[in-house]
């Protein structure tokens, strides 16, 4: 009765029984790692709820360890909760683009790329510039054309498609031959008129591939739409 605070935790004892709902004989009543006072005064998270955000990590952790917000599940905005990231995933809760690919965490995880590596397929394209290009994270040679897609963008042709000047014969054979993958002309052989050495399966080389990244590069877009 002499001790207005008797727990030391920064709240008053009539405060902590009459308006916080809190234990006054407990300095951290939901046993996070933070005082009751600390958490009402300072974080304006909620003393009686060890986890306020709901994100798998305690107030306390969030505070005093990752330096996370207690009172937002996904502190950096990437689509991923906090607690997914650190448990689970392995990103940076802080950081929504954990290995600097141009693609947010959490939009990794639905495309299937790996968040902590910049270049899941190591075909010499970041993530995000696969996205750019229309190309297909997960498949080193989108197109089929023996190139990989980092090399198709270096070359300045289409990873997406597998003779880009349409001259018959593949990017991979006029760039292995020491041809112009962007002029048609050197295609063909000027004696016989013919295409030197052909391109089998040209116009429907890495179609399907294609057409399922398309897809996902579709549901990217709608995903952004929505959290704008």
């Amino acid at each position: 009765p002499l001790d207005d605070d008797s727990d030391g935790d920064g709240l008053l004892d009539g405060d902590e029984v009459l308006e916080e709902g809190t234990d006054p004989r407990d300095s951290d009543s939901d046993d996070d790692g933070l005082t009751d006072g600390d958490e009402v005064l300072l974080h304006e998270t909620d003393p009686r709820d060890a986890d306020t955000d709901g994100d798998g990590l305690t107030d306390g952790d969030e505070v005093l360890l990752h330096e996370t917000d207690p009172r937002d599940e996904d502190s950096d905005d990437d689509g991923l909760d906090d607690g997914v990231e650190l448990d689970e995933v392995g990103t940076d809760p802080r950081d929504p683009d954990s290995d600097d690919d141009a693609l947010l965490d959490g939009e990794e995880i639905v495309v299937g790329t790996d968040p902590r590596d910049p270049d899941s397929d190591d075909d010499g394209l970041l993530d995000g510039g696969e996205e750019e290009h229309g190309a297909d994270p997960l498949l080193p040679d989108t197109d089929g054309d023996g190139l990989d897609d980092g090399d198709e963008v270096a070359e300045e042709t289409d990873p997406t498609d597998p003779d880009t000047d349409d001259g018959g014969k593949s990017d991979g054979d006029e760039v292995e031959e020491g041809r112009d993958p962007l002029d048609p002309s050197d295609d063909f052989d000027p004696q016989s008129g013919r295409v030197m050495g052909g391109c089998d399966g040209c116009a429907s080389a890495g179609t399907g591939a294609s057409g399922a990244w398309l897809g996902l590069v579709g549901l990217l877009g709608l995903l952004r739409r929505r959290s704008r």
